[in-house]
């Protein structure tokens, strides 16, 4: 018998195979389509970047802060983005004055000061019926720094309030101060009573960075800035701060009697000895419970306070530590 020749099986799997390429190409177009119409929905700014919906851990907000406490916020900052990285705060350092302009002309909602609003400047919020956050989160102190080769470690709050009211003064020849419309400026004119500083003898720089590298190089000169500029200097200044001397400040509130001098510690700080203390506090004029809140309620919760006792200022509330004890037998 002859044998057939081998005839090609008919492939039955080719319908089903052309059928899940129909199912996958229809899957892909429709996918597509989705990616399409979700991309069109998004917003994005002016450099392309996806604008995120703002929550109180997602979004993009700008955060103004008073110069003199930049580095503290720079700190919690750092460690709040590494938390929720969707959440893009952009630090900008400016002046008490600017910061609260700012404000006024609603082209910033949240902002770190050294003091809340005044009635008369809350009156733009409240008369539209915006309720204002307002979060103490920590108390700062201003630290007198002179050069290293100084002999004398002292000084008076009078020696400094003489200078500020155009006075002569045997220990100061020239005051350095950041800028004339910093906080640090508008606290020193409250605690001498003036409602303008002299030309002589008072000199600016343009922040504080600026003040301590000029006290650094002039011996004769005495500055004054925030104490975490101190406590924690740049890279940039590390050096320089390591060759200056940190006065101490007497305190006339306390001490009645024997006059006694006290150094801007946490100590000091929180116990009332040192005289040139202010609250800090993040202000919040959203109307709603954005990124900036988020960002406040991190602050002043038990993380943020940690990354503040550790800046060399005094945490609104001092974290504590619970240590277990186990009984072994």
């Amino acid at each position: 018998m002859l044998k057939k020749k081998n005839q090609p099986l008919k492939n039955k799997a080719m319908p089903a195979l052309k059928l899940n390429k129909t199912y996958i190409l229809m899957a892909v177009a429709v996918t597509a389509a989705f990616g399409i119409l979700f991309a069109c929905k998004q917003k994005t700014d002016a450099n392309g970047n996806v604008i995120l919906e703002e929550t109180m851990t997602t979004g993009n907000i700008t955060l103004l802060v008073d110069e003199s406490v930049k580095p503290i916020v720079e700190d919690v900052l750092q460690v709040f983005s590494s938390v929720y990285p969707n959440a893009h705060i952009k630090q900008v350092s400016s002046t008490e004055n600017e910061i609260i302009n700012a404000l006024l002309k609603d082209s910033i909602k949240s902002a770190v000061l050294s003091r809340p609003l005044t009635a008369e400047e809350e009156k733009h919020f409240t008369e539209r019926g915006l309720v204002p956050e307002v979060t103490f989160f920590a108390t700062d102190a201003l630290a007198v720094i002179a050069s290293g080769t100084v002999s004398d470690t002292i000084i008076t709050v009078q020696e400094i309030n003489n200078v500020l009211k155009g006075l002569p003064s045997s220990k100061i020849k020239t005051l350095v101060l950041d800028n004339p419309n910093s906080g640090t400026v508008h606290y020193l004119m409250q605690q001498a009573g003036v409602v303008k500083l002299p030309s002589d003898n008072v000199i600016y720089r343009q922040n504080s960075a600026e003040v301590i590298n000029f006290v650094s190089n002039n011996p004769q000169t005495v500055g004054i800035v925030g104490v975490n500029w101190i406590v924690q200097p740049t890279p940039q200044l590390k050096k320089v701060v390591e060759n200056l001397t940190v006065l101490a400040v007497d305190n006339v509130k306390i001490d009645k009697t024997e006059k006694k001098y006290y150094k801007p510690n946490q100590s000091n700080i929180g116990a009332g000895f040192y005289p040139f203390t202010r609250k800090l506090y993040v202000l919040n004029y959203q109307g709603r419970k954005g990124l900036g809140i988020g960002f406040a309620n991190y602050i002043r919760a038990t993380q943020g306070q940690l990354i503040i006792l550790k800046s060399g200022l005094l945490p609104h509330e001092i974290p504590t530590r619970e240590i277990n004890v186990r009984n072994e037998l």
